[in-house]
């Protein structure tokens, strides 16, 4: 693995280097560092913590953008170094980061799990010491003020935070080129929402964007412009097949699973599964599909034709 960089953004702002954008604001004039996500794991969040020291900062607070563990799984490791740390996030968020062991049961989609749990680890949790709203607002850290932006979609009580700087750490509201290029099925829980953030997004004037995939941008409109076209397509995809047969969600996932070649294992059936649940709900929104229970199983089908 290669070794982690901070990289300046603007002023005090700074992202990780390498696969995942972990933010870093570091205040000059009291020599603290608030990190923005922490990271999957303690060996990541372990090199951030040196880099920092090393310029003679001291962690004060972690802010979190949404309740996924590769963006807070550093944070007991940072509260165990720093007793004192401060730790923020939405009240939805919080629930999955003070009880990480459920987040497998969240993407598990009822379809069982491979997961094996370490009674030790769940019964370490790094609690939440300030919430964070889940509207767009102001809070301080410390005496450092940050804005809060709400930015559903992705995942439950997602925000975005904005430094001192005018810098926007986005969290997983939008995604780079890296992973667009790889992945056609991008994961939303709420597209409806994740369509309202875009917007929102696209009309934000700031001097930079921070992606947790994709680092920092100075304009992210391009970006937007490919995930509503990834969606669309992907939405066409399921509204054909469906027309062309009604289906049950099971049927829909296994035609999904078939055409992006995804290997067949828990995690990943539970994942497709929750992210075509997001699109078909979608899609019977905008009246495009319809669901009803026929014989015991829940079928989606094409509406029926109106005179």
């Amino acid at each position: 693995m290669d070794r982690l960089e901070l990289i300046e953004v603007a002023g005090n702002s700074y992202v990780v280097s390498g696969k995942y954008g972990i933010g870093v604001y570091m205040d000059r004039s009291s020599k603290t560092a608030v990190c923005i996500d922490s990271g999957p794991n303690a060996t990541v969040i372990e090199e951030v913590c040196t880099k920092i020291s090393d310029r003679g900062y001291q962690i004060l607070a972690v802010v979190h953008t949404h309740g996924h563990a590769v963006n807070h799984g550093g944070t007991l490791y940072l509260k165990t170094r720093f007793p004192n740390l401060r730790i923020y996030a939405t009240h939805l968020a919080a629930y999955l980061i003070e009880n990480p062991h459920l987040e497998p049961f969240v993407f598990d989609a009822g379809g069982g799990s491979d997961a094996k749990f370490d009674q030790n680890k769940r019964d370490a949790r790094a609690l939440v010491t300030d919430y964070l709203p889940s509207t767009d607002g102001v809070f301080h850290v410390h005496t450092i003020p940050f804005k809060v932006v709400s930015l559903p979609g992705h995942s439950p009580g997602m925000v975005g935070i904005i430094t001192p700087d005018h810098v926007l750490y986005c969290g997983d509201a939008l995604f780079g080129p890296k992973t667009l290029n790889k992945q056609d099925l991008l994961f939303f829980n709420d597209l409806r929402a994740a369509r309202r953030s875009f917007k929102k997004l696209s009309m934000m004037k700031l001097n930079a964007y921070v992606l947790y995939h994709g680092g920092p941008y100075k304009t992210v409109t391009g970006l937007i412009n490919k995930h509503l076209t990834l969606m669309k397509d992907t939405s066409a995809f399921l509204e054909a097949l469906i027309h062309e047969q009604p289906s049950t969600l099971e049927q829909v996932v296994q035609k999904v699973m078939k055409k992006y070649e995804f290997e067949d294992d828990f995690h990943r059936y539970g994942l497709t599964t929750s992210i075509i649940r997001s699109y078909l709900n979608d899609l019977q929104q905008e009246n495009r599909i319809v669901a009803k229970v026929d014989n015991g199983l829940l079928l989606f089908s094409k509406p029926a034709a109106t005179t």
